[in-house]
């Protein structure tokens, strides 16, 4: 899994958070724009035994363009995989960095208050999920606890696989990421997948995913990896955006200022 060392061009402030259940461990996370947007975008990466972590490519270009618009973003690192507890650990990471990014943090708080009277101190108060091929898995499952979640982008899920990412449970994980029905879902695959073919893609969100307020696109020539098509990847979310969130007029950099309301329920 490809991994970039260049770091997203606005200042991003660096934190590690507790294991939210109290093991001996932590791990990082990275804050970008804190402060500035009433929305905030939390990215998750893909699976950590195959060298997925919060430097991958894809996390790095999410972070990129929202930061770009103008978005505080966030982006983690899962804790070590472990067999027995699969996906458990790292929905209640999610949950927890949500409520950091809502709530706040001391050096968040510190770091990045406006640097001048004339600034504007934004707190945000909802979260877009952003999930990259097994932390989409994990993000649409923790959408659940978050009401604060009025989104969720789900970029390559590994429908096909997730049985073996999940400890045969990711049944469990589609359940709960199809409870809500007061949030926009989109979902993204690369016709030439390595691990989903198009046709279970197609399969898995009509037989588990609520219809309604769901979308799901088609990036052609694009793989798993997206080498080289991030920027074609970021585009198929900006027109999504638009079109879910009409309130922005057609302009991007609205988004961030406004005040996002959730999907109408089915």
């Amino acid at each position: 899994i490809a991994t970039v060392t260049i770091m997203p061009s606005s200042r991003e402030i660096e934190l590690d958070l507790p294991h939210p259940k109290g093991g001996s461990d932590g791990y990082p996370c990275a804050v970008g724009n804190y402060g500035r947007s009433h929305t905030a975008i939390l990215v998750t990466h893909p699976w950590g035994p195959l060298g997925g972590n919060m430097h991958n490519s894809v996390v790095v270009a999410a972070c990129l363009y929202f930061q770009r618009i103008g978005f505080t973003t966030c982006r983690l690192d899962f804790l070590p995989h472990q067999w027995t507890s699969a996906g458990y650990v790292q929905v209640d990471q999610v949950q927890q960095v949500a409520q950091m990014l809502l709530k706040g943090h001391k050096r968040l708080d510190n770091a990045l208050l406006p640097e001048s009277a004339t600034d504007e101190y934004i707190r945000p108060t909802k979260i877009i999920l952003v999930g990259y091929s097994y932390g989409a898995l994990i993000s649409g499952s923790a959408s659940v606890d978050i009401p604060e979640v009025v989104a969720s982008i789900s970029i390559a899920p590994p429908f096909a696989v997730g049985m073996w990412l999940l400890s045969f449970r990711s049944d469990h994980f589609l359940e709960r990421a199809a409870q809500r029905n007061d949030i926009y879902r989109l979902f993204i695959l690369g016709d030439e997948d390595n691990f989903t073919s198009e046709a279970s893609f197609q399969s898995t969100l009509e037989r588990k995913i609520p219809a309604d307020n769901t979308e799901g696109a088609i990036l052609r020539g694009a793989d798993h990896f997206f080498r080289h098509r991030e920027k074609d990847l970021m585009s198929v979310i900006g027109q999504w955006l638009k079109r879910v969130f009409p309130e922005c007029q057609g302009d991007l950099e609205r988004l961030p200022t406004l005040h996002l309301t959730h999907a109408a329920p089915s």
